[in-house]
Parts: C-alpha cells; sequence; structure tokens
C-alpha cells in the first residue's frame, strides 16, 4: 500500500499513544458534541435529495424482498395478526396499518442515509474532513473544514458515489431475488449477497475517510479499503453489528414502544447524534488504521520522494 497523506500526522496537536482509543474516541467526541449536533444537522439538511432517493429504492426493494410489503398486502398481513384490528377491515385499521408500514420504510430510510450508501458524495467528503481534523486532534471549523473537503474531494468523491447507490441497488435487489427463487440455494446466495453488502459498508465508510486523506486512485482506495478489512476482520465484524444497533435496533425499539416518550428520544436522537455517531466512529477507526499501518512523512522522506515520488508505505514492508 503507498500512499500520500494529504494532512501531515506530525501537525497533531496531542501524542496518539497517550491514551488508549476508546478514551481518545469518547474524548474527542464529548470536546466537540456541539459540533458534532450542528454537523448532524448539516447532514440531515443536505441531503434531503438522498432521502428521497433512498425512500424510492425501498419502494422498490421491499416488495422484492418480501410481498408482504407491498402496502395492500402489509395491510391484511397486520390485521390477520390482529396487530392493527380485527378482520374486519376498517379505516381506522387502515390508516394504522399505513403509518406503520411507512414507519418501517422511515427506518430503512435512515439506515440507508446513515450509513452513507446513500448520500450526496462530494458532501460527505466535507463531513469526513470534519471529522478527519477531529479525530487527529486539529480541532475544526466547521464551514471552511467543510468547504474544503468537498472543493478538493469531490471528482474521487462522486463517482464513489456512484458506486454505493449502484452496488446498493443491486446487491440488494440480488437478496431478495434470491430468497424468493430457487430454494435453499437461493436463501444461500441471498445471504451471501446480504455478507457481502454488510462488508460493502463497512469497506465504503473507510473509503470516505481515506478519499479525504490519501493522494491515490479510487481504486485503490477501494483496495486498501478491503486490505483494512481483511487486517480488522474481527473489529470490523463489531463494527457490522454496533451499525445494526445504532441505525436499526435502537431507533426501532424506541419507536415500537408507542409511548410519547420513546418518540421523543427517538426524533431527538435522529436530530443530534443518530448520524454523525457511527460516521465518526468509523472514520476515528479509520484513522487508527492510517496512523498504525502508514510511515509519517518526515523531511529525509521528502528528499526521497524527489525521486521514488512515495510518500507513505506500509509499515509491513519497510
Amino acid at each position: 500500500m503507498f500512499f500520500k497523506n494529504k494532512v501531515p500526522t506530525e501537525d497533531l496537536d496531542f501524542d496518539i499513544n497517550d491514551h488508549g482509543p476508546v478514551y481518545r474516541f469518547f474524548s474527542s467526541f464529548g470536546t466537540y458534541f456541539l459540533k458534532f449536533v450542528l454537523v448532524n444537522a448539516m447532514f440531515l439538511i443536505l441531503n434531503i435529495p438522498s432521502m428521497l432517493v433512498a425512500f424510492g429504492y425501498c419502494l422498490v426493494l421491499l416488495p422484492n424482498l418480501n410481498p408482504v410489503f407491498v402496502p395492500e398486502n402489509f395491510i391484511s398481513y397486520m390485521n390477520e395478526l390482529g396487530i392493527i384490528g380485527n378482520q374486519t377491515m376498517n379505516d381506522v385499521g387502515n390508516e394504522a396499518g399505513y403509518q406503520l408500514y411507512y414507519l418501517i420504510i422511515v427506518f430503512c430510510v435512515m439506515f440507508l442515509i446513515g450509513s452513507t450508501l446513500i448520500c450526496i458524495g462530494p458532501f460527505q467528503a466535507g463531513f469526513s474532513t470534519i471529522y478527519r481534523n477531529i479525530a487527529r486532534g486539529h480541532g475544526t471549523f466547521l464551514l471552511s473544514d467543510f468547504k474544503d473537503g468537498v472543493k478538493q474531494n469531490w471528482k474521487q468523491s462522486l463517482v464513489s458515489m456512484v458506486i454505493s447507490w449502484i452496488f446498493t441497488l443491486i446487491s440488494l435487489f440480488a437478496v431478495g431475488f434470491y430468497a424468493n427463487h430457487f430454494g435453499r440455494f437461493g436463501t444461500a446466495v441471498s445471504v451471501l449477497f446480504f455478507v457481502g453488502f454488510m462488508i460493502f459498508t463497512i469497506i465504503h465508510n473507510m473509503v470516505n475517510y481515506l478519499i479525504v486523506t490519501v493522494e491515490l486512485p479510487l481504486r485503490k482506495i477501494y483496495k486498501n479499503g478491503g486490505i483494512f478489512f481483511l487486517v480488522k476482520f474481527i473489529p470490523c465484524i463489531g463494527l457490522m453489528l454496533l451499525l445494526t444497533v445504532l441505525l436499526i435496533l435502537l431507533p426501532c425499539v424506541l419507536l415500537f414502544t408507542t409511548t410519547y416518550f420513546a418518540y421523543a428520544i427517538a426524533v431527538v436522537y435522529y436530530l443530534t447524534i443518530g448520524f454523525v455517531l457511527w460516521q465518526y466512529l468509523m472514520a476515528f477507526f479509520t484513522n487508527e488504521l492510517v496512523n498504525k499501518y502508514i510511515v509519517p512523512v518526515t523531511e529525509d522522506d521528502d528528499e526521497n520522494d524527489e525521486n521514488t515520488n512515495i510518500e507513505y508505505t506500509d509499515k509491513e514492508n519497510q
């Protein structure tokens, strides 16, 4: 892996070995909590178009996953289970069924944009620049850092966005298609596609950070994201589970308790840290990998770079 760093690591305001990563993560998140809340709000506002795209994805892909997610079928199924009323269809029961159906859609939409699978790529480069600077101890100026991140990385981030949108559509369609065809073989194939989808989600979040951090062609950035995933396979599996908790299970538990207090907590969660918590966690995690496996630039390196054009090398290859 050869890298050219866009932000030299000798500019760090703290020694990365002073404390463990868990302490540093929560310390930095707590220190910049209000700024994270502002970033979360910016993310929501700027990704309104992404929400519409994700909404369209859900309307198309959920019925493909299971016919019960056709709205009319969903209402009938809820009535059969006795969740929204008795066997007799009525306006009140139908309205409650549609509310439940679109609540599920909202969960899916929030997952797709919160995981950055469906988001505006250049804007995400701006957010990743903010996360990078905080993770590295530089502090951040929200608007200027966001603007610089968009301006300097919009081309690669735009291509990455297209790749993510296409991969998400194909993989989730394949999950639903094979799950409903070819019996056990189809089920096994659908599981493989779903696992691949989750792996891509982790790698894509690493790519978001690497795009604003290293000078490499995009294909090599994805390659190195894959290498990082393999190197830290077990922690990445843990991140998959954490992603499920933060963006699916936690909101579901809050909203399906059917109390106004839980609804309020869910709304506050989405409006304050629902998205930045996961995204900053992935940026911080990727930053740890960069610090561990990449050699910082030195004056000697700069002299050698005139002949080799290599600023960073994998420590294992030294």
